[in-house]
């Protein structure tokens, strides 16, 4: 079986689903390469995964938006976790730039997992139910 009959067999939704995971797989990838093999002392990977990786997290499940509200959302979205991670480190006397890229890599890839795993269940829910009529919602003579 060529790899075009295989494509044309798996539905839109389940290839999206594995694409978007496989994306948030590359992306905590990508923290931990930044975190540990670099440690922390290259400025523009480090500044790329804390910028790129929150944003991709919220861009990516939500494909169904408008691109102008998924950039605002992705634009929030990376300035308040960076802000909100570098604080609490602060705050607890445990700023490190190596753990500050594995957290905030952490917790975005939990979100985007988790909403793109809600979006995949909420749109297989929406295919499985009918149309329903309320028979007490009609006003009759």
């Amino acid at each position: 079986m060529t790899a075009a009959a295989l494509l044309r067999r798996v539905p839109v939704r389940t290839a999206r689903l594995g694409a978007s995971l496989a994306g948030a797989a590359l992306a905590l990838l990508a923290g931990w390469w930044a975190a540990v093999v670099l440690d922390g002392r290259e400025p523009l990977p480090v500044a790329a995964v804390l910028l790129l990786v929150p944003a991709l997290a919220v861009a990516v499940p939500t494909h169904r938006l408008e691109p102008v509200a998924r950039a605002v959302i992705a634009v929030g979205w990376t300035l308040a976790l960076d802000t909100v991670v570098a604080q609490v480190m602060l705050s607890l006397g445990a700023w490190d730039v190596r753990l500050g890229v594995l957290v905030v890599t952490g917790i975005s890839v939990a979100v985007w997992v988790g909403v793109e795993l809600a979006t995949a269940r909420s749109e297989r829910a929406a295919a499985g139910r009918t149309p329903r009529t309320d028979a007490s919602a009609e006003v009759g003579p």
